[in-house]
């Protein structure tokens, strides 16, 4: 007889399968892209201080190489967003308040 796909032995060896073979495959390509993006920036930081200053530049090792210190901006995740459904609603909320007319109670 054929397995299902929801069949709990199938899932258990594919839930093996994810963790033991394909993690290391998973691990191994993060581990590149890392290294990748952090030779990246190295060449970046070392290119701009040749635009800035080259003799400076020259003599500097690449070990040394100052870290940029990122401000913290402050994101508002409060009032509305940009999607059509929240413009509606903002909209129709505008509308509401507008029509405000003579006959109101109290």
């Amino acid at each position: 007889m054929a397995k299902s796909l929801r069949a709990s032995s199938h899932l258990a060896a594919k839930s093996v399968k994810r963790k033991a073979v394909f993690q290391k495959v998973v691990d191994a390509r993060e581990s590149r892209i890392a290294d990748k993006l952090k030779k990246d920036l190295i060449d970046q930081k070392l290119k701009e201080l040749k635009e800035k200053d080259p003799e400076a530049a020259a003599t500097m090792d690449v070990d040394n190489i100052p870290e940029t210190k990122k401000e913290d901006k402050k994101i508002s995740t409060s009032g509305w967003r940009d999607a059509n459904h929240h413009v509606y609603k903002k909209n129709k909320k505008l509308r509401r308040a507008k029509k405000r007319g003579s006959f109101t109670k109290f």
